[in-house]
């Protein structure tokens, strides 16, 4: 019997230590990661060198791998991000696979194997999303990349028909934007300038949409309304409207458009 109760005695202790020891690891991970985030500029050494600390305590840890590959996303240092997201997504498929489909798509504009992420992910979690976004969102922008029209639009008007189900407020106007813009591109003017004007009465202040609204007028010979379109694009670019999309300061959006492009048209009408 007492040999009974001492290793009764002995489970609890170690039971009781692991548990502790556990909560400690997880508090420091807490403690490098907030300092990161509010010490250090998201691309910096410092950054990453915070992220390690954290992993030398949880080298499995697919969060802390996502943040390091995320900070050299941001700086335009794909390989090595690819390399740490890969990782993540190996620690935490359901978790970084859309992450790292989004990543393909927007920073590394890798469009053909975003796809095969995100319709990976897609399949096991089709009600997800990630980057504010549906997958089937970021595969139509991919497919309409690769100029692969039909698939494009099967793809972001699905995005936009699931979300109707909610009610037409529960479309996001980067979605509308989309589907018009691939409509644009298959002369599908009618259309198109409908889903443009439905993102611009979600967000009166998009460049973007109005440049390729004007665009769709051009085509339909109504010179002088794409041209006050035009300034009105230059206009709100110069008074810092964008798209709003979290990560647009660091890599450009598919066929998100600058003045460049503005001015290039303006000097032609």
């Amino acid at each position: 019997m007492e040999l009974s109760w001492r290793l009764y005695l002995s489970l609890v202790v170690s039971t009781f230590s692991s548990v502790l020891f556990g909560q400690n690891v997880v508090e420091k991970k807490e403690y490098f990661i907030k300092k990161a985030f509010n010490t250090y500029p998201q691309v910096s050494e410092e950054f990453r060198d915070c992220i390690d600390s954290a992993l030398v305590l949880l080298p499995n840890d697919a969060q802390l791998w996502r943040e390091k590959a995320t900070s050299h996303f941001k700086a335009g240092q794909y390989e090595p991000a690819l390399k740490y997201i890969n990782k993540a997504v190996e620690l935490d498929t359901l978790a970084y696979l859309g992450y790292r489909g989004f990543m393909k798509c927007v920073f590394m504009k890798d469009y053909a194997n975003a796809i095969i992420d995100l319709k990976a992910i897609y399949k096991k979690r089709p009600i997800d999303q990630t980057m504010d976004h549906s997958y089937p969102f970021w595969i139509g922008i991919s497919y309409l990349k690769l100029n692969k029209l039909d698939s494009a639009d099967y793809y972001v008007g699905l995005s936009v028909n699931n979300a109707l189900l909610k009610g037409k407020e529960a479309v996001h106007y980067v979605d509308w934007f989309y589907w018009g813009l691939t409509k644009f591109k298959q002369k599908k003017y009618k259309e198109a300038l409908s889903y443009f004007e439905n993102a611009m009465a979600q967000n009166s202040h998009f460049p973007d949409v109005e440049y390729y609204k004007a665009m769709v007028l051009l085509q339909l010979n109504q010179k002088e309304d794409a041209k006050a379109l035009l300034i009105q694009a230059k206009a709100n670019i110069a008074n810092g409207y964008r798209m709003n999309e979290d990560n647009e300061s660091y890599a450009n959006y598919p066929y998100q458009i600058t003045t460049f492009e503005i001015d290039e048209i303006l000097e032609k009408l």
